[in-house]
Parts: C-alpha cells; sequence; structure tokens
C-alpha cells in the first residue's frame, strides 16, 4: 500500500499535469485518480474537492516563487544582479516543470483575488524590488507595481509564447536578454 504521502504528491502531480493541459473546469476528480494511479477516495482523503486541489496547488506554488523571490531579493545587492537573477529563476523555473507554470497562468484568474495582496506574492516581491532601487537612485522615479509588471510581463509572455509553441528551445538559454529587456522596459518607465 503506498504511503500517504506518496500518494499525496502523485495526485498533486497528476492534477497538475491535468489542469495545465485541459483547465480546472476541464478535469474530472476520476482523471486525476486514474492519472496519479489512485482511487477516488484516496484522492478525496487528501483533498476535499477539485476546486479545493487546484487551490492549494495554486497558492502553495504561487507562495514559494514568492519566496525564493524574496530570498534573490536578499543575496542580490543592486537592481542590475536582483533583476538578473530574477528573470533566470523564472526561466528556470518554467524549464524545470512548464506544466506547472502553464498551470499558474492559466489558474492564476481564478486564485488570485483570494489570495489578497500578501506581501509574498512575487509581483509585492519584485515591487520591493524596483522600490529599492529608486530608493537606491538606480532606477527614476515610477512607480513600483507597474514596473513590477513590466519585469513579469517581459518574461511571462515569452513563456506564454514558449506554450504555445511559438518559441522553442530552453529559456533558460535567454534569461540574459530577457533581463536586458526588462531593464531597457523599467527605464523607460521613467523617461519623460
Amino acid at each position: 500500500m503506498p504511503r500517504p504521502t506518496l500518494v499525496k504528491s502523485r495526485v498533486e502531480r497528476a492534477a497538475i499535469e491535468l489542469f495545465a493541459a485541459k483547465g480546472v473546469d476541464g478535469v474530472s476528480i476520476g482523471e486525476i485518480a486514474s492519472l496519479a494511479g489512485v482511487s477516488q477516495g484516496a484522492l478525496y482523503r487528501h483533498h476535499p474537492s477539485k476546486e479545493g486541489l487546484a487551490r492549494t496547488l495554486f497558492s502553495t506554488a504561487y507562495l514559494q516563487i514568492g519566496a525564493e523571490l524574496n530570498g534573490i531579493r536578499g543575496r542580490e545587492s543592486d537592481f542590475n544582479g536582483r533583476l538578473q537573477s530574477m528573470v533566470a529563476h523564472f526561466c528556470a523555473l518554467y524549464d524545470a516543470d512548464p506544466a506547472l507554470f502553464r498551470f499558474l497562468l492559466l489558474a492564476q484568474h481564478n486564485f488570485l483575488a483570494a489570495l489578497g495582496d500578501d506581501p509574498s506574492h512575487p509581483p509585492a516581491v519584485i515591487g520591493r524590488v524596483v522600490a529599492d532601487a529608486i530608493a537606491a537612485g538606480e532606477l527614476a522615479q515610477i512607480d513600483p507595481p507597474l514596473g513590477a509588471a513590466v519585469i513579469m510581463g517581459v518574461v511571462l509572455q515569452t513563456a506564454t509564447f514558449h506554450l504555445y509553441g511559438r518559441l522553442a528551445g530552453p529559456l533558460i538559454g535567454r534569461a540574459d536578454s530577457l533581463a536586458r529587456a526588462a531593464l531597457a522596459a523599467v527605464n523607460a518607465l521613467g523617461q519623460r
């Protein structure tokens, strides 16, 4: 008999794969259980509903990414280093698990509002990096949330193009170029 943590991880992996491919609404509990190789009852022991499972997967991954970005914020001493490391981190995350990345992109519209404006969310962390750079004189006076949106847009739109077959190859090889593009875009916000 599989251990409960093994069952839970198989269920969660199966759900991510299916949610990424079909969207949360396009997947049944039976499909998740089947792909995970468990009974529906075993699935329900760990997650009370498909929507609850999707919400848990989304919030766990989203907050983990925020914590990782915050770690980069603490390790790197200047805006360029932080930006390059964060962009590379997003690219590496995408390359390591495109299904999770796709799930996060697709599910954000369903779950972000319920998470509120937590300061540990990725956009808030990136916004603080922008604010830090403004305070240090590394960036002109701009709106930090707008700066975060521009930075994330460069990476997320590139990932979206890759997901839909418009780009090929790993994103990590494009990380330096994407960081330069994000830097140029953020700097352009401060130009008059």
